[in-house]
């Protein structure tokens, strides 16, 4: 009887010692699987503006290069709170790296300052104030407004006495306005018969720029150029022209994407009579959140070259 339960209890300190085996060889398996697949995640303010669609669609060609990242992607649909939670949301699901664009920096710098003590944070076109973030890259905006100013003073000629000028910002305040604007600004003082007549705010859609745009051409149609930040206000400013039956306009733009919708092609088509490119910084973004992952040195900062973009110079940008 007794060697029955002698039997029994070493039986049972057997199955225990193998099961703790087993569970130890499960676990360093797993653990090894999360070492070889990094995590990123991408927490995009909207998918409206097809500059950002194009930002998402560049993330993930170059995310599909590497067998070891695993993408996930959160669209806040323009809301600043629902972005928060995004954030929130992919660092839970175990993020090794976050990338985010935002149109409020300001909002979002506490959100991603706490995040950042503990997970490193890729700023993707605009930063947040302060530097808690491990790498922000964006375009040169000031170097975009330069240049549209430049292109202005090309188009407006010395013929004219006066030349009226319409700005249209994507946001108010927002920190890539602010630079363009601030290089339009300074560029355009060299014409001296060129003004700024006013500047509206589109909110980086069509089809606020196109209302606002169309009552204002109502009113004043003396209107000779229209410089938008980006390519879908600027297309809005087009319609708002169309409907008013005003021709000798031009329009300029920012963004220079490829495709039947894209900048690029609208210079080619004569909607626009410039625009430059301004790089979405998406696969630079996954470039280097490997190199962070992989322990590398990074600069704080990457500055994207931005180029005009005309009918004489498509061919070679």
């Amino acid at each position: 009887m007794k060697n029955k339960k002698y039997i029994i209890y070493l039986f049972t300190i057997l199955i225990l010692i193998l099961f703790i085996i087993i569970y130890k060889l499960y676990s360093s398996r797993i653990n090894s699987q999360k070492k070889d697949t990094f995590i990123i995640g991408m927490s995009q303010v909207n998918l409206y503006e097809p500059w950002r669609v194009y930002m998402n669609k560049e993330i993930q060609e170059e995310a599909k290069k590497h067998s070891n990242i695993k993408m996930i992607f959160k669209d806040a649909g323009g809301d600043t709170e629902k972005q928060k939670k995004d954030i929130e949301d992919l660092i839970n699901f175990g993020a090794d790296v976050l990338i985010v664009s935002t149109n409020d920096s300001k909002e979002l710098t506490g959100t991603v300052g706490k995040i950042y003590k503990t997970t490193p944070v890729i700023m993707l076109d605009r930063a947040i104030s302060g530097y808690d973030y491990t790498l922000y890259i964006g375009s040169d905006t000031e170097s975009i407004g330069m240049q549209a100013g430049e292109l202005v003073g090309e188009l407006a000629g010395k013929d004219k006495d006066k030349v009226k000028v319409i700005e249209v910002q994507g946001m108010l305040d927002s920190s890539t306005d602010k630079e363009i604007t601030n290089g339009f600004r300074n560029s355009i003082t060299k014409h001296k018969n060129v003004s700024v007549d006013r500047t509206i705010v589109g909110n980086w859609q069509e089809s606020e720029a196109e209302d606002k745009l169309e009552e204002i051409l109502k009113e004043d149609n003396n209107v000779d150029i229209i410089f938008a930040h980006s390519d879908y206000m600027a297309l809005g400013a087009y319609y708002a022209a169309v409907k008013n039956n005003l021709k000798n306009i031009k329009i300029i733009g920012v963004d220079g994407l490829e495709g039947p919708e894209g900048g690029k092609e609208m210079v080619r088509n004569g909607i626009l009579q410039g625009t430059f490119t301004c790089k979405t910084g998406g696969k630079e973004a996954v470039e280097y959140a490997l190199k962070i992952l992989n322990k590398e040195e990074i600069p704080k900062k990457i500055l994207l070259e931005c180029n005009k973009i005309t009918k004489e110079t498509i061919g070679s940008n």
